[in-house]
């Protein structure tokens, strides 16, 4: 699996999907900014996503390592 299996998507997209593996945006801390900020209980990482047109491949592979995921249940999960 490598980095042009990725999908290009909007941030938002990208965003929906680390929900649907169990991430909350934060919406508390979401104000005028570019990013969408999500966060899970018990893990203390917090996922900022640029919320542009198309998100490159490198950010959202930085992204999923950071979610403790693999890039094959990423994909998965993007596909639903």
């Amino acid at each position: 699996m490598g980095l042009s299996d990725l999908p290009l998507a909007s941030g938002d997209k990208h965003a929906s999907c680390f929900e649907r593996l169990g991430w909350t945006r934060d919406q508390k801390r979401r104000g005028r900014g570019s990013h969408i900020l999500l966060t899970k209980t018990g893990v203390r990482a917090t996922l900022s996503i640029p919320d542009h047109r198309e998100v490159k491949r490198t950010i959202i592979a930085k992204l999923i390592t950071l979610a403790g995921i693999t890039q094959d249940d990423y994909i998965e999960h993007f596909n639903k």
